[in-house]
């Protein structure tokens, strides 16, 4: 009865998948707006029309278009007290901006996350306390629904700059310019700062993907470390759903569920744990909560028709195991299938977005993550601290870590408190304390988690 429930549910998970939701409200219903439509603005509660469209993007793109149709849920929302709603459309983006009556000529762009493979495509607001943080300092946020869902990083990267050139000639060219995104929408940030030199003044990374196409590998790693744990392979790449999903099946079986693993499903939660940061707090839960939402990422693309499915390799992947489990890092390494990247998809010059961050920053960059997050690890913060000090942009990175489990799962007060100090970083040049990501985190983050989570380790 378990495997059954567990094989249900790992397939609607791939037929719903999502993992970054909208903060549109809840039961909110979608308008279709198709996206082929004039780039011109669909509405905004004070009548304008711009002038940009795709045309605007910055010349060397670094999006690979799916080429799929899309349709666009209308972008109309409400201003908060005090403020101006503009949105319409943009190429085959949709876009949101809201600008308060006190604008104080700077400007913070939202990348949203991950929304699956689905063709319909949505803007959003910045979370609600950092909005309202914002509109009441008198900064003015814009924010792109981007113009093709799945994992598509350099799309967002240049859907956002493009929304920055309209932005300037609907509002005015600002005086800084600051980015900001979640999970996906941290690689967005990172691809920017990396890309586009001058864009941008300082940039916030939330729960971000920040080492590009590493996430992908990430999820490549996590199937080959179950596949080699339960002992029964995956079918060959490409394949077919109805394939992959009696392979998982089996997997249920061997491995059991997170609350109740088999001796199997204790090695591999162990070799998930100690490949992606180490002991931690809230790592149980957080591996919990995602358990299925990666397994079914497996099913979203089967056929490897995206590039970053095509992407994807765990040649690097260095594994390892707690003691006591009956396995050796050293048998582990030995005997897991090595998944091989499609070279054409890891060629950076024709899929600039396809291949992991360079850590070539250029303004400050400070980034927040929960510990227990098992959809973008910690180990892409470790990662991604390598690469800025190779780079020699270390006094342009600060780091935090969140005691918490789960994906991007802030509190207000650290959003907050997190932008409060960029701004200062930026505009004051007092660079903000950070954790030490690449240090024993078996107790990390106590510094800037506010407040603790309840059951907490150690805390009350």
């Amino acid at each position: 009865m378990r495997r059954s429930l567990l094989l249900a549910s790992l397939i609607a998970f791939a037929l719903v998948l999502g993992a970054c939701s909208s903060n549109d409200p809840p039961g909110s219903t979608p308008t279709p707006v198709p996206a082929t439509a004039s780039p011109a603005a669909t509405g905004s509660s004070s009548p304008s029309t711009p002038t940009a469209a795709a045309s605007t993007r910055a010349t060397g793109q670094l999006g690979t278009s799916a080429g799929l149709a899309t349709t666009a849920r209308a972008p109309d929302f409400e201003a908060l007290p005090g403020a101006k709603a503009s949105f319409g459309k943009l190429g085959k983006s949709v876009y949101r901006i809201e600008t308060p009556a006190n604008w104080n000529g700077e400007l913070l762009l939202w990348a949203h996350g991950y929304r699956g493979q689905g063709t319909e495509v949505t803007t959003e607001n910045p979370p609600a306390a950092l909005r309202r943080t914002l509109i009441e300092q008198g900064y003015a946020w814009a924010a792109s629904s981007f113009s093709e869902n799945g994992y598509t990083p350099g799309i967002g990267a240049d859907d956002t700059l493009a929304l920055k050139r309209l932005f300037e000639q609907q509002v005015g060219k600002p005086k800084r310019t600051y980015i900001a995104g979640a999970s996906m929408g941290g690689n967005i940030v990172t691809l920017s700062l990396e890309n586009f030199p001058g864009e941008y003044d300082g940039a916030l990374a939330e729960c971000g993907a920040l080492g590009g196409e590493e996430i992908i590998d990430y999820i490549a790693s996590w199937a080959r470390a179950a596949e080699f744990a339960a002992g029964v392979k995956l079918p060959p790449s490409p394949s077919t759903s109805a394939q992959i999903t009696g392979v998982l099946a089996q997997w249920a079986g061997l491995l059991g569920t997170p609350d109740a693993p088999t001796t199997k499903g204790r090695q591999f939660i162990s070799i998930v744990k100690m490949t992606t940061g180490g002991p931690r707090p809230f790592f149980q839960e957080g591996f919990k909560e995602q358990y299925l939402v990666n397994f079914a990422l497996l099913v979203a693309d089967p056929e490897l028709k995206s590039v970053p499915a095509r992407a994807a390799t765990n040649d690097n992947v260095s594994y390892a195991i707690e003691l006591g489990l009956g396995l050796t890092a050293e048998a582990i390494n030995a005997g897991i299938v090595r998944q091989k990247a499609d070279p054409d998809a890891r060629n950076a010059e024709k899929h600039p977005d396809a291949v992991p961050t360079s850590g070539k920053i250029s303004v400050p960059l400070l980034t927040l993550h929960d510990t227990g997050d098992l959809f973008v690890p910690v180990s892409q913060e470790q990662s991604y601290k390598k690469k800025v000090a190779a780079a020699g942009k270390s006094d342009l990175l600060v780091q935090r870590l969140i005691r918490a489990g789960g994906h991007c799962k802030f509190s207000d007060q650290e959003l907050t408190t997190a932008w409060n100090d960029l701004r200062a970083w930026v505009a004051d040049k007092k660079k903000p304390a950070g954790d030490d990501v690449n240090g024993d985190l078996s107790d990390a983050g106590r510094q800037f988690t506010n407040p603790l989570r309840p059951g907490d380790p150690g805390g009350e």
